[in-house]
């Protein structure tokens, strides 16, 4: 939907380019609807990725080709993703108009909702319906700092991959974990995208199969390891190692606070505050439904993410919020084929997959998507 050139039928790698590390999924299109051919991650070059821009194209583009390269993939189109507090998602409602109407005057409805320079921004819409009052539409705005789409843009450029489209990683998440999912019961209910990468996590609001509310909270994989280091005085690589190995489970029958060991006291509350997000970000939906709606309550979390890795994660969600946990399988999840991977990933890094296993399956057909699923 979102900043794209459609060139459907091709073969597409879906590039999430990631503060920490960078994940590429290769996707073709069969007789049979699409495969997998090629997962692949490698590290983000140090300090290259901020808030969500590519801060040095050279380095990144480097890795990717690098990377495209070794694993020996003819694909030439990529599509990559955006997210981070400059990216704007909201459901808004306007006076009831055209496409063409709005296309045109889309920058002047847009200033009043985003709080940045309009002017330095990219802005795009969907058209939802009709509003909840007569004569009024709703509408799902989409709004990025120029300077962010254009620095990943230059990246795939530089790294000899033809830009398609510019996603956003909610939309992504979206389309990986519920868009194709035979479990249809998910597009009834009301499910939690919480995506924990290394430098932030996406709290995505799924309604019957809408997506409702998409917040950005800067605690994520990265918040922990800094913790460690912190409270340990250790080195970076001596903190990742040890987040890994703790057992969340241990907390799941003691009361909120009573962690045992420092670590776990410092990695307990911050993750704590991610939930209490959760919570606010109910909150606020359910805010901004009209009066005599039925209250929204969220019936399912879905995990998905570096730090969705961590040992008792979802028990321990579970626990504090009394919703149903489960760490998230792309959809089509069982095209992905890690046995030939030179990575060393496992089935239990297919999470970290999610935003560009949906990015690869952006520009591959609807059809050819639900034959794979069959």
């Amino acid at each position: 939907m979102v900043f794209s050139r459609l060139l459907a039928n091709e073969s597409v790698v879906g590039v999430d380019i990631g503060s920490s590390s960078i994940k590429i999924v290769h996707a073709e299109p069969t007789r049979q609807g699409f495969t997998v051919s090629h997962v692949i991650t490698c590290p983000t070059p140090p300090d290259s990725v901020k808030e969500g821009m590519v801060i040095n194209v050279s380095e990144v583009a480097a890795a990717i080709q690098f990377a495209v390269r070794s694993a020996d993939i003819k694909a030439s189109n990529g599509i990559v993703a955006i997210a981070g507090p400059g990216v704007l998602v909201r459901h808004v409602q306007l006076p009831r108009m055209t496409e063409q109407v709005l296309r045109r005057s889309i920058h002047f409805e847009a200033g009043k909702f985003i709080s940045t320079s309009i002017e330095d921004s990219v802005v795009e819409f969907e058209i939802l319906g009709d509003g909840e009052e007569s004569g009024q539409m709703k509408v799902m705005l989409v709004a990025a700092p120029r300077a962010m789409i254009e620095s990943r843009v230059s990246t795939l450029e530089h790294a000899g991959l033809e830009p398609l489209a510019v996603d956003v990683e909610a939309f992504a998440t979206f389309r990986a974990l519920l868009g194709y999912n035979p479990d249809q019961s998910l597009m009834e209910s009301t499910v939690a995208l919480l995506d924990m990468g290394a430098s932030h996590t996406e709290i995505n609001l799924v309604c019957k199969g809408n997506l409702a509310l998409t917040r950005t909270v800067p605690i994520a994989g990265a918040s922990l390891t800094n913790a460690i280091k912190s409270t340990e005085n250790c080195t970076e690589d001596e903190a990742e190692e040890r987040k890994y190995s703790l057992d969340l489970n241990e907390l799941v029958n003691l009361p909120a606070g009573s962690a045992g060991g420092s670590i776990m006291k410092v990695v307990q509350s911050l993750i704590d505050e991610v939930l209490r997000e959760i919570r606010r970000s109910v909150n606020y939906l359910q805010s901004q439904l009209p009066d005599g709606a039925a209250d929204t309550t969220v019936d399912r979390i879905i995990l998905t993410g570096g730090t969705a890795r961590l040992n008792g994660l979802a028990a321990y969600t579970n626990n504090r919020l009394n919703i149903d946990v489960s760490v998230g399988n792309p959809a089509l999840g069982d095209l992905i084929d890690l046995s030939s991977s030179e990575t060393g990933l496992g089935e239990e890094d297919i999470p970290l997959l999610a935003v560009a296993f949906g990015l690869a399956m952006k520009e591959i057909p609807a059809t050819a998507q639900m034959r794979a699923a069959a």
